[in-house]
């Protein structure tokens, strides 16, 4: 058996990684954890994926007294917690985790609401594996049909985690998603994932300046820079995107903020898709119209108004 994703799948159908997920489910989980670490790929660029996804498939179909036991959330809540660092075969312990929460949200699983707090609080691992996984499961969640609305649902939860590093963390990974380009056009709710975006950019202006440093924050305004470019780019309602956003320019006044969007309006310079080069001259402006003016303008440098179009806005 190798670690390869064609192999994955295979493997979970034999009779020994089926009697490891059975032992698993009885409360013996370290073969399967063994298991999974050996051809998880965990401590590698690229974690197999594939096999992280079947066993969700496998904990999705469990029969409902095993349901009714607790074993499955218990399973997946032991494997969550595992804080193995991110350069080890065990890191692919969470990942599998994330597969696994996600394979229980569906209509009429009791198991959701925790499955959606579980899958928070991974979004917001310090690990950037887990945060890979936990990105592409919820990237395929999105893909079933009503998953990118139950998504942003979910996101705007998020946003009202206590810990604050845990709110950043989780909001830098759904806002990523949210800025894919499928997820964005299977949006149906598209005033709430322009209410869901200005609610990043008030959390991300309001942070304490002790958070200013914060590398969840960070992530979250990496994040904010991409959904802002896929809205203005992708967005199913016409003119919608590029009006909020224009919007959105107008009314920034934090340094960090203004430089997501600057970063975001440049990017739509790349995009096929962009809106007319008038619209972004247009975003362009709004968002230098709205910086603080300089203190002194005579003392402007010669040549500072030079590739104004490909420079970033202050």
């Amino acid at each position: 058996m190798s670690s390869s994703g064609g192999a994955t799948l295979e493997g979970l159908k034999s009779p020994a990684i089926q009697e490891a997920l059975g032992a698993a489910l009885a409360g013996q989980p370290g073969a399967l954890e063994t298991w999974l670490c050996r051809y998880g790929s965990g401590a590698e660029q690229r974690p197999n994926l594939r096999l992280a996804a079947a066993l969700g498939a496998e904990l999705a179909a469990v029969g409902p007294a095993l349901v009714g036991s607790g074993a499955v959330t218990r399973l997946l809540a032991r494997l969550a917690a595992n804080d193995a660092a991110p350069d080890t075969p065990e890191v692919f312990l969470p990942i599998a985790a994330a597969y696994g929460w996600a394979a229980l949200i569906g209509p009429g699983r009791r198991e959701r609401g925790a499955a959606w707090a579980a899958l928070g609080e991974l979004a917001a691992d310090e690990r950037a594996p887990v945060r890979l996984g936990v990105r592409e499961a919820l990237r395929a969640l999105a893909a079933r049909p009503g998953g990118a609305d139950q998504l942003l649902q979910a996101a705007k939860d998020w946003l009202a985690m206590e810990d604050r590093e845990l709110r950043y963390g989780a909001a830098g990974v759904a806002g990523e998603v949210l800025g894919d380009r499928q997820v964005v056009t299977a949006v149906e709710d598209v005033e709430a994932l322009l209410g869901y975006l200005s609610d990043l950019i008030e959390e991300a202006a309001t942070a304490p300046r002790a958070a200013e440093r914060s590398d969840a924050r960070r992530r979250l305004l990496m994040a904010l820079t991409g959904a802002c470019a896929a809205i203005a780019a992708h967005l199913r309602a016409g003119d919608r995107g590029p009006a909020w956003l224009e919007a959105a320019c107008i009314e920034a006044r934090h340094p960090d903020v203004r430089a997501a969007l600057s970063s975001a309006i440049l990017a739509l310079r790349k995009v096929a898709t962009a809106p007319a080069p008038a619209v972004i001259q247009r975003l362009r402006q709004a968002l230098e119209g709205s910086a603080k003016p300089p203190r002194d303008p005579t003392r402007r440098r010669p040549g500072t108004g030079r590739g104004r179009e490909s420079r970033r806005m202050k």
